[in-house]
């Protein structure tokens, strides 16, 4: 019995909630009469069919959504996974020097320098200047 006059006690107070009048004050909206402001009109112009027919779409695209969804989730549950590669927390073991490149080396085609033979780049310090001074 409790439960029932709590339930229609809630239905009441969302009813007369619904049926308060909204004022516009400037660019704010609220419950409450303002200088300036005015009511602003807030029943639904629609009908009962278009409302119903509202409902059924919203059903229909909630169904379609359901559905989208377990079948994505049966996609991703049947995709490899995907697994880090490259990722290692040991220390790298450390590379042997490589030497500096040739210089002037030009490619088959004549232009630039030649390919470098190694995949990774390793960077070289620039030989110090010798001196000019006799």
């Amino acid at each position: 019995m409790k439960r029932c006059a709590a339930a229609l006690a809630l239905a009441l107070a969302a009813t007369l909630a619904a049926a308060a009048p909204i004022y516009r004050c400037g660019h704010t909206y609220s419950q409450t009469p303002c200088p300036g402001g005015r009511v602003v009109d807030t029943t639904d112009p629609r009908t009962a069919a278009q409302r119903a027919e509202a409902r059924r779409v919203m059903a229909k695209e909630r169904k379609l959504a359901t559905q989208m969804e377990r079948d994505r989730r049966e996609r991703e549950g049947s995709a490899p996974r995907a697994e880090a590669s490259g990722f290692d927390s040991r220390a790298a073991a450390p590379e042997p020097a490589a030497s500096a490149p040739a210089k002037g080396k030009k490619n088959k085609s004549g232009k630039g320098r030649a390919a470098p033979t190694e995949r990774n780049f390793t960077a070289v310090a620039p030989a110090k200047p010798k001196s000019t001074r006799k």
